[in-house]
């Protein structure tokens, strides 16, 4: 359904790949949408100035008008779609652009059908999160203000794993792991799930060192009242915590920053636990004077 109507969402999609192009248009019909289909950039933007839309799914890299430049022509405009850029060119610094624009979402070609209508499911949505706001955008460092929703978080974490080029797959997972964890816990439960309340995010990347703070909007906690996770136990016992979890009827689990404080080098906290800093060393000398060296 369409943001404010009972109407079937009117849907534009826009790529030069005539294949491609027809599959995702035929897909985003039988789903019950109004779909409209450009195979360059330029006849999309006139579309979309012309009549109401709302969702545009553009290719970056096409004939008389990248998606990006249609994505750039429509940032100032007062109604305007929710925009997905896809692309192959899943490069940092065409990635960055995007969001510099406010692409609701990216997409990384080849990806399964079922993606791209989920994520078309998810932009339509009536009660979609607010526009993530970029403070910083340079590939080696970003810094966003975003909304305290499960929506935003998993978008955010998307995207900045597509950063994290040049890392080994595991070393990849790990901090990818740990990232979901701080900013899960952010918003769930410094942010109370309010889109009304913001997460500030930063992403810092240099030679020797990875880098991410997330500062949430909440009172803060303390490690001696988490008596429900692992990490507000004795070392010597890990599990206690979980007959903790089942008397409160909490799903099993709880170890979440136990994991990360283990995949970090350095896990900073400001005084009221509201704040944290995340801190991974690439190279094996900075990583052994952390004292956290395998």
């Amino acid at each position: 359904m369409s943001l404010d109507s009972q109407e079937p969402a009117r849907i534009v999609v826009a790529d030069d790949d005539n294949a491609l192009r027809y599959a995702i248009t035929k897909l985003l019909k039988s789903c019950g949408y109004d779909v409209t289909s450009f195979d360059n950039g330029a006849d999309a933007l006139e579309a979309i100035q012309r009549n109401p839309f709302d969702l545009a799914i553009l290719d970056i890299w096409m004939p008389r008008m990248s998606g990006l430049e249609v994505l750039a022509h429509l940032r100032t405009e007062d109604k305007k779609p929710r925009i997905i850029i896809m692309t192959s060119d899943d490069t940092p610094e065409t990635l960055l652009r995007a969001v510099r624009e406010q692409a609701y979402d990216y997409v990384a070609k080849p990806f399964p059908p079922h993606d791209i209508i989920e994520r078309a499911q998810r932009a339509l949505h009536k009660d979609s999160e607010p526009p993530i706001e970029v403070i910083c955008a340079q590939p080696h460092w970003v810094e966003l203000l975003a909304p305290c929703t499960r929506g935003t978080a998993e978008r955010i974490e998307g995207f900045i794993l597509r950063l994290e080029v040049g890392l080994s797959e595991e070393l990849r997972v790990e901090v990818a792991q740990a990232f979901r964890e701080l900013l899960m816990n952010a918003v769930e439960w410094g942010g109370k799930l309010d889109a009304n309340r913001k997460v500030r995010i930063a992403y810092v990347r240099t030679p020797r060192m990875l880098m991410y703070r997330i500062a949430d909007p909440g009172q803060g906690f303390s490690f001696q009242d988490l008596d429900h996770a692992a990490v507000g136990h004795p070392p010597h016992n890990p599990v206690s915590h979980m007959a903790v979890r089942e008397k409160k009827g909490i799903r099993p689990g709880g170890f979440g920053i136990l994991m990360t404080k283990a995949a970090a080098d350095e896990l900073i906290y400001n005084d009221k636990q509201n704040e944290v800093i995340f801190i991974r060393y690439l190279m094996p000398q900075d990583a052994a004077a952390s004292g956290k060296a395998s």
